[in-house]
């Protein structure tokens, strides 16, 4: 995990167009809660077995979670 990675995905989000992108696809604005905890977690975490562990909750997160397009059968 890069840090600077994260911290591009944090400033991304906080911008203007990562804003606006959100509210289009979901409806609503980003708080950025996930992009603010990757950047912290990588700031003061180095063990592999705990980056691991990380992706892996990432991963069972995102595949729970669904994608935007279910959004747009609805519609």
């Amino acid at each position: 995990m890069s840090c600077t990675e994260a911290f591009d995905q944090l400033t991304s989000c906080y911008s203007v167009g990562g804003q606006v992108k959100h509210y289009y696809r979901y409806g609503h604005m980003n708080d950025c809660v996930k992009q603010l905890e990757r950047f912290q977690f990588c700031l003061f975490n180095s063990d592999p077995v705990k980056i691991q562990q990380w992706y892996k909750k990432e991963l069972d997160e995102k595949r729970a979670r669904g994608s935007s397009e279910d959004i747009w059968e609805l519609r």
